[in-house]
Parts: structure tokens; sequence; C-alpha cells
């Protein structure tokens, strides 16, 4: 049975608002993104592993809105006896795309995550238990990608639209429901891992709760997590999987992209406060002094500091009101002495010689 025209249009919303969603989520993160990367590499020049990691997730995030527009013109979110044989492939095709594009993505924000903490870790503990998620979720990852480019023997089962092609597939269920509760946990792990540092560190009071809440406000991202958990269950279950699609992508894109946003908001911070900007750059000692024209002398000679021309001739002036008249200006004083006498006159006997 077709789509009547009432179910076609409420069909057609549904649609519309998943790329509004995709649009409105994706061009913050490019914002964030953009604005974090010109302010580590330009004007901090402290551009890090974690800066690159999140460069990688927003790659991906990219790749979701361009699967997102394929989706649109092959009709997702409409009813399955609206859309051709071609549609029908063109989504099944893209879906398996997202699948990866999704792992690849939610992998590469908590690496930047986890090695932007590498970046204050102050004890050996917050080290280890860093690296040790970087490894897990490593691992995770290349097992994820395995198995969703193999969960059908050959992978052309996965669109067999008639299901009598021979092979096998594996229940795919099963693995999207692990992988969900997976990324949930470590999410809870992670954004717990650095509070009791940030919360020992020397910094002002409202800074340290200001760091704690932009971390906690990554818990908002868990919390979408879990929704889009629900919506997998739904979406296992239902009987048109081409129109119940959309709900699932519209969790993950927004599990995906506020994910950027929290992780990308603490590097942005020494954007609103040039006193942060100029520590992150120069650290908490402030920028190095300028270097000025007055030297020293080595400890084996003189001591004595070098003085311009028109200092020697500023202190002459204010001996001369009790002792005569001042040398000609053309004898340079070098380190307290004449240099157009020998090195046993000093400066008091020039004035001395002088006063008559």
């Amino acid at each position: 049975m077709d789509e009547t025209g009432d179910q076609h249009s409420i069909n057609q919303r549904r649609q519309d608002g998943l790329v509004i969603v995709t649009v409105v989520f994706t061009s913050l993160s490019i914002l964030a993104v953009s604005t974090r990367t010109f302010l580590r590499a330009f004007m901090l020049r402290k551009f890090g592993p974690d800066d690159w990691a999140m460069l990688g997730a927003l790659l991906f995030s990219c790749g979701y809105f361009a699967e997102i527009i394929i989706l649109k013109y092959n009709g997702a979110g409409h009813i399955m006896t609206s859309l051709t044989v071609n549609n029908m492939l063109n989504i099944i095709k893209t879906t398996l795309a997202i699948q990866c594009t999704y792992y690849a993505c939610v992998n590469c924000i908590k690496f930047s995550i986890l090695l932007m903490y590498l970046r204050f870790a102050v004890t050996g503990t917050l080290r280890r238990a860093c690296y040790g998620l970087i490894g897990l979720h490593s691992v995770f990852l290349i097992i994820c990608l395995c198995v969703t480019l193999a969960q059908c023997q050959p992978l052309g089962k996965m669109w067999d639209l008639t299901r009598t092609a021979p092979g096998t597939c594996i229940n795919t269920t099963a693995f999207f429901y692990f992988t969900s509760a997976f990324n949930i946990i470590t999410d809870i792990a992670i954004f717990a891992l650095p509070i009791k540092t940030l919360v020992g560190i020397n910094r002002p009071k409202k800074e340290k709760y200001a760091l704690v809440g932009i971390f906690c406000v990554g818990a908002f991202a868990t919390v979408v997590a879990m929704i889009r958990l629900h919506t997998i269950v739904t979406y296992t279950k239902a009987t048109d999987p081409f129109r119940d699609s959309l709900l699932v992508n519209v969790w993950s894109i927004l599990e995906i992209n506020i994910g950027i946003l929290c992780a990308s908001a603490p590097a942005l911070k020494p954007l609103f406060s040039p006193q942060a900007l100029r520590e992150a750059r120069y650290g908490s000692s402030g920028p190095p002094p300028k270097r000025t024209d007055y030297h020293y002398h080595s400890r084996g000679k003189s001591g004595t500091e070098i003085k311009s021309d028109i200092q020697v001739e500023q202190e002459f002036s204010d001996r001369s009101i009790s002792m005569g008249p001042i040398p000609s200006s053309r004898a340079h004083v070098v380190g307290g002495r004449d240099s157009s006498k020998s090195s046993r006159d000093s400066v008091d006997e020039i004035l001395y010689n002088n006063r008559y």
C-alpha cells in the first residue's frame, strides 16, 4: 500500500527534521573545531595529538552528514512500499557506511578527550588510566569495524531483499546492544576520570568549578547515547526499517556532535579570557621579558654597567655643579672607564684632573 497524502506529509516532515538537525549540529561542530584548531595551531602554537583526533572526529561527522543527504534523496523515512528497489538497496548500503562512520567518530572523540587529559595528568595513575583506555578503545574500534564489515557472509547478503541468497548474518541486534552499552559505560568512566585531579589543581575556585562543570556537561552526551540505545531497540523491532530508521540517525547525529562540542569546550576556554590565553601560551610566569640595550660585564671584569653616552653626559653634568667643566662628549666611557686613557684611569681620576 502506497502512502496517502497525509502520511507522505508526515514522513516528509520527519525526514526534513533529520536534515535540519544534521545541518545545525554539524555546523556547530565545524565552528567549534575550526576555532579550536586556529587557537591551538596559530595563537597558542600548542597543536597536539588531541587536536588531530578531534579533526578526525569532525571529518567523520561531515561524512555522516553526506550519508544523511544520500538517505534523504533515496526516500529514507517513507514507507517501504513507496520506495523503488534501487532506493532500498542504496539505503541499506548507506546504512552500512553509517555504522562504520559512527564507530570511527565516537572513538575519535574519546581518543581526543583522553589525549587532552594527558596534557595535565600529574599522577602516574591518571596517565596509566588514560593510556589503558586509549588501548582499550583502539581494540574496540577495530573489532567494531571488522564485525560491521563482516556481519554477513557474503556481505552482499545484507542487501538481499528476497532473502534467498546463500549465506549467513550475525545477530546484529545483540551486537548493537553490546556496542551501545559499552560506549555508555566508558563514557561515564572517561568523564569521571579527571574530576579528582581538576578539584585538586592550584587554580581559583571559580575556575575549577567551571572546568568540572564543562566535564559534567559532557555527561549530557552520555544521556543522549542512552536515548539512542532505546531507539535502537525500537528500530530492531520495526516491521518497516526504512521508515523507522530516522529516529536512530537523529540521536546518533546528536550524540556525536554534542560529544565534539563538549570535548572542544575546554580547549576554547582561553578564547574567552585574556589572562587564560596569556597563561596558555607562556605559562603562569607570563611572557618572557623583553631584551634591552643594557648589558653587564662578566664577573671576571669590572662588573660595572655599560652606560650610553647620554647617561655619561648626564652623570658628568650632575657632578659639574661642584666639580667644574665636564670632559668632551667625544670621550666614550665603557664599563666605567675612559676609552681614550689607559685602563688604570678611573672615572673619578678623569673628573679630578678636570676640576680647574
